[in-house]
């Protein structure tokens, strides 16, 4: 099989991209990029698409978000400011935020059975994460193959019509490795390992979530490149050539949605990703 490879390096202090046409490009790459330091991986179905949670992504939609070529990357084309001035008042991002907890806290309130543990703030936005609640929380795994499968996935179900017939037609993912070093976390930004007995199927799929608590930075590349950290971050492109390989392969290895949904959930979904890539 062919294998082709571009890089481009961008300022040291900015977020590095990475493309690959094949899936085996991609995976050389994976198995030779031995770190010492913690990596985090993230996969999303389209590569503009900017690095925000459920809730930052509400905040990106505001205040001229849904105009044609507006910026989903910081300073946003200054749509959030008059002048010199933001246009809301201070607290006003945390407040609105800060209502989705208490209202999922209410609501969950005699649902998680006889006797549950007490929850940080951190942990209840995790736990509502898992259920679908809007949060501030980025999801990520410690594992690059496990992301690979979800963007690969997504993107498949994206190019099969109503009658099962794959189009390819230049479509790409985006793929994105975060280092973990000291100066990672900082300035609102967080790393959360939650321990929650509800979110088992996260533990399996060795999933983790930072959180960017920011007035300013609404999503999570223009905060690194713009506070000297953008050099931790990493986009990597795959063409949507590389994802009938890309699943067969994954699958191969045991990674399948029978082994990150291990419920009758994952059984279904696996059956259905198969009978379409098989």
């Amino acid at each position: 099989m062919n294998r082709t490879r571009s890089a481009v390096h961008c300022n040291s202090l900015h977020m590095k991209s990475l493309r690959f046409s094949t899936w085996q490009a991609f995976r050389d790459f994976i198995d030779n990029d031995r770190q010492v330091l913690p990596v985090y991986w993230r996969g999303q179905r389209d590569p503009t698409w900017p690095l925000a949670s459920s809730f930052e992504r509400t905040i990106l939609a505001m205040a001229g978000g849904h105009k044609q070529g507006a910026s989903q990357v910081y300073p946003y084309d200054g749509r959030y400011k008059r002048g010199d001035n933001k246009i809301w008042q201070d607290g006003f991002y945390q407040s609105i935020r800060d209502r989705y907890l208490k209202a999922f806290q209410r609501s969950a309130s005699g649902l998680r059975g006889p006797n549950p543990k007490s929850l940080t703030t951190e942990e209840w936005w995790a736990l509502g994460r898992h259920y679908g609640l809007i949060t501030p929380l980025l999801d990520w795994t410690e594992k690059p193959y496990i992301t690979a499968f979800f963007a690969l996935t997504d993107l498949f179900a994206q190019m099969r019509d109503e009658g099962g017939t794959i189009t390819f037609s230049g479509k790409e993912v985006a793929i994105y490795r975060l280092f973990h070093n000291e100066k990672l976390e900082g300035d609102g930004l967080r790393v959360i390992t939650p321990l929650v007995d509800e979110l088992g199927r996260l533990q399996g799929q060795r999933g983790l979530f930072t959180w960017l608590d920011s007035e300013e930075y609404f999503e999570l590349q223009g905060f690194l490149d713009n506070t000297g950290r953008g050099d931790l971050l990493t986009q990597i492109i795959i063409s949507d050539q590389a994802i009938l390989d890309g699943l067969r392969d994954l699958d191969a290895h045991g990674i399948n949605y029978r082994l990150l949904f291990p419920d009758l959930i994952g059984a279904a979904l696996d059956a259905n990703t198969k009978w379409n890539i098989f």
